[in-house]
């Protein structure tokens, strides 16, 4: 296995140009150019050399699209934990009920 691995030590400076991890928006792009150009070239033919390549690029960018799905809402979820902390912060003054402008005829007091 060791010298399988050697011959593409030869040729993975020039394959990491067009096979990567993504980890900003544009590897993600540039990825995306690539699984484009490979169907372009590979079509719906199981069979050809290329068809497992378009597999990888494929879980590359999966994996991007999930690491950045669960990143966006952890940024939503910390921005809404802020945005209540500081609506009822222990500065927020109480409200009486003398301070209505009016009555919500369906509230039941509960």
């Amino acid at each position: 296995m060791i010298p399988k691995i050697q011959n593409i030590q030869d040729t993975w400076t020039e394959l990491t140009s067009i096979v990567f991890v993504p980890h900003s928006e544009s590897d993600y792009d540039r990825l995306s150019t690539v699984r484009h150009d490979l169907f372009a070239i590979v079509g719906n033919n199981d069979n050809h050399p290329l068809a497992s390549l378009i597999e990888v690029v494929d879980t590359l960018i999966e994996k991007y699209e999930s690491e950045k799905e669960i990143s966006e809402r952890d940024a939503w979820h910390n921005f809404s934990l802020q945005m209540l902390s500081k609506a009822y912060g222990d500065d927020e003054p109480e409200y009486t009920t003398d301070m209505l402008k009016w009555v919500n005829p369906d509230y039941e007091g509960k």
